[in-house]
Parts: structure tokens; sequence; C-alpha cells
């Protein structure tokens, strides 16, 4: 079979997964720069919006399995980032929430991630930066 690049460009989720790659290493690096991870900043953030989540909750929000996840908050707990509730007990709810300094970091690393999301830094208008989010929170609700 012969292929051309044009055949290649076509495939739009092959596109997606390319895009993502160069998003996520852009990204990574932002948050490194504030001491923090990918899954650490989906964490904080998903946090910050004042909802309660338990772990298994936050780990589907954050895309990691919950096992996966727990050694995570283990190090944001020990850094004073976020508290779990101490009352472990079968069947009831362990919600995580933010403490004062998880707080402080998420305000001062949110304006570079909003500054990685701009439109010029993105090579495209207001309105195409808001159709391509539009067209991918509804690929990630979708059911497949």
């Amino acid at each position: 079979m012969d292929v051309t690049e044009d055949d290649i460009d076509a495939l739009v989720t092959w596109s997606l997964i390319r895009a993502a790659h160069r998003a996520q290493r852009e990204l990574t690096a932002v948050f490194a720069h504030h001491g923090l991870s990918p899954v650490q900043f989906g964490v904080l953030s998903h946090l910050g919006t004042g909802a309660e989540f338990t772990q298994a909750q936050l780990a589907r929000k954050v895309l990691v399995r919950p096992q996966s996840l727990s050694g995570v908050l283990d190090g944001m707990v020990a850094r004073d980032l976020i508290t779990r509730d101490s009352e472990r007990t079968r069947g009831r709810r362990n919600p995580l929430t933010l403490t004062p300094t998880g707080r402080d970091l998420l305000a001062e690393v949110w304006p570079s991630v909003q500054a990685a999301n701009r439109p010029e830094r993105l090579d495209m208008s207001a309105a195409e930066v808001a159709a391509l989010n539009d067209v991918l929170l509804r690929m990630v609700d979708g059911d497949g």
C-alpha cells in the first residue's frame, strides 16, 4: 500500500495525538517550572473548583488509575498541597481538599497555563481555539 503525507495528515486521530504530544511537552515544562507534574496540576486544578472528590473520582478526572494516583496524592500531602479526610472507614467518602499552600501554588501556576493557551501562542484565532476546545471536550466527554 502506498501512503502519502496527505493521507497521513487526513487521519484526524493521528493529528490529535501529534498535537497532544506537542501540547504535553510545552505544558510539562510549565508545570516543572513550578515543581509540578501534569497529574499534580490536574489534581490542584480540579480541587481548586471547590468540588469534593474521592481518590477514585479524582483519578477519573485526571485520567489515571486510582492506584497510580495514590502515590501522587501521598507526595502532595507530604508537600502540604492537599489534605485527606483523616477518618478512613469502609464505605465512607474520603474527600480530598486543597490546603492554603496548594491554593497558593495553583494561583502561581495558573497564569502560566493560561498564557500557554493563548490563541497567538497556539497559532490560532480566538474563534479557532474556542471551536477546537468545544470539539475536544465532546471527545473527552463522549462514550466512544
